[in-house]
């Protein structure tokens, strides 16, 4: 009697399912490529329309700030051979040093590439932002004591330069203490950017090892050390405050993922006092909580929350005790911010223009990683997508109507591991390390900025 067995399922043709594989990433990739064009020229015509339209928008290189102006010459040389070592270098090195190592060699590859490309100008182009009229250095010339600066803060905030008044007075007040102990010159305050550059570095990176592993650590690594919006980090004291809150948040990943109970509490206390800081820097440290709450969901720990909002709570309170109340020095920030230059922008055109600038300063590298996050550790996309949700909230606030090249400093970095999705050998790594570094440097040498 002959047996009838039951039909079998034939099995996929393995080739068939990898070329529809590789056309599906080709069509994405060619959607998100039209999408940028159309965001790239809509930000540009229309911020070159607006300022033609009103100069008070005072944009210049819309939607950019600045101006454009090819600026060639043998002072660029210096950030180019950097950056040609780096994309050589780089990634092997990370691959052969402990991770630990491997961070802060990265972190010292972007301080100095960011000192290189300020320097392209001339030394004094380091200089040049940190003592311009409207930011913090000349806002605290007249010195005095610091006690006495807070307490009275708020009744004189009004009168004060524009980054003094649009932001609570941390900063201004560690200028004060610098002063204090002879440390009063513009290079030590330009000298404080570039140190956050090396901190937020070295705090993201450990912060990826520690989440997403040792294979997303090497692959994302490189990338914080060449990426577009390094011309305005060494210029601009938002990079100080994004390496601090890297690094208040890795704190935080730390106690999220530390095994030892000690660890844990002692990690949420001092990141709480280290965001605590930051909310003392910037009114934008609030806009952090999405990405702190896509990573509590991964790890799925919520014990260190407690002790980290009492460490926050405590600087808040010690400033309030000072003379200084967060919430009325953002009451004020948004009445000045509404009655300056914001009055001159709109709303629409900026939420839009703000994410086109946001994809330059990244770079072509984090944006093609953003396309392919099936190809990046999971942890990474969750990480990309809370950042993602700082940007969106940032630029739903109102305000971040353009500047965001130096205010979005805050999220870029974390923005920047997404390249991991495309570097998925050494090989590529490097082609993508040299787009960025090729973005950066035509930018630096194309656009005169005020950071």
């Amino acid at each position: 009697m002959q047996r009838v067995t039951a039909p079998t399922l034939a099995s996929p043709n393995v080739e068939t399912v990898r070329v529809a594989g590789r056309w599906k990433r080709i069509g994405v990739g060619v959607v998100a490529v039209i999408l940028l064009a159309v965001l790239e020229r809509y930000a540009f015509s229309e911020g070159w329309r607006l300022q033609r339209q009103n100069s008070a928008i005072k944009l210049g290189a819309g939607p950019f700030v600045g101006s454009w102006e090819l600026r060639l010459s043998a002072k660029i040389l210096p950030a180019v051979a950097i950056a040609v070592t780096a994309v050589i270098w780089l990634p092997t090195v990370v691959r052969r040093l402990r991770s630990t190592r491997a961070a802060l060699a990265t972190a010292a590859v972007s301080a100095l590439f960011a000192v290189a490309l300020a320097a392209s100008d001339g030394w004094h182009a380091i200089i040049a932002p940190v003592v311009h009229p409207t930011e913090y250095w000349q806002g605290t010339r007249a010195g005095g004591s610091v006690v006495d600066y807070l307490s009275s803060f708020l009744k004189r905030q009004g009168g004060s330069s524009v980054h003094v008044r649009g932001h609570p007075p941390g900063f201004s007040m560690m200028l004060l203490l610098l002063r204090s102990v002879g440390l009063g010159s513009a290079w030590f305050a330009a000298a404080i950017s570039f140190a956050g550059v090396a901190m937020g570095v070295t705090a993201i990176g450990c912060t990826v090892r520690r989440l997403a592993g040792r294979e997303a650590f090497v692959r994302s690594l490189p990338f914080l050390a060449l990426a577009p919006y390094a011309i305005w980090q060494g210029t601009s004291a938002d990079a100080f405050f994004s390496g601090l809150a890297s690094v208040g948040i890795g704190l935080l990943v730390l106690a999220m993922t530390s095994t030892r109970r000690w660890v844990e509490r002692t990690s949420a206390v001092v990141g709480g006092l280290v965001i605590g800081t930051c909310c003392l820097l910037t009114f934008a440290t609030p806009t952090l909580i999405p990405l702190v709450a896509a990573v509590t969901w991964k790890t799925r720990r919520v014990r260190w929350i407690p002790l980290a909002l009492v460490g926050t709570a405590l600087v808040v309170g010690l400033f309030a005790v000072g003379g200084y109340w967060w919430l009325d020095g953002l009451t004020n920030t948004r009445k000045f911010y509404a009655a300056g230059t914001a009055k001159f922008r709109p709303t629409f055109y900026f939420f839009f223009a703000n994410l086109a600038v946001l994809a330059i300063a990244v770079g072509p590298a984090a944006v093609a990683g953003l396309v392919r996050f099936r190809s990046t550790a999971r942890t990474i996309s969750v990480i990309v997508v809370g950042v993602l949700g700082c940007v969106l909230l940032a630029d739903g606030s109102g305000l971040s109507k353009a500047e965001t090249e130096r205010i979005w400093l805050l999220y870029m970095p974390w923005i920047s591991v997404a390249a991991a999705g495309v570097a998925t050998t050494v090989g590529r790594q490097r082609w993508w390390l040299g787009s960025q570094a090729t973005a950066a440097i035509v930018l630096q040498v194309a656009l005169v900025s005020k950071w």
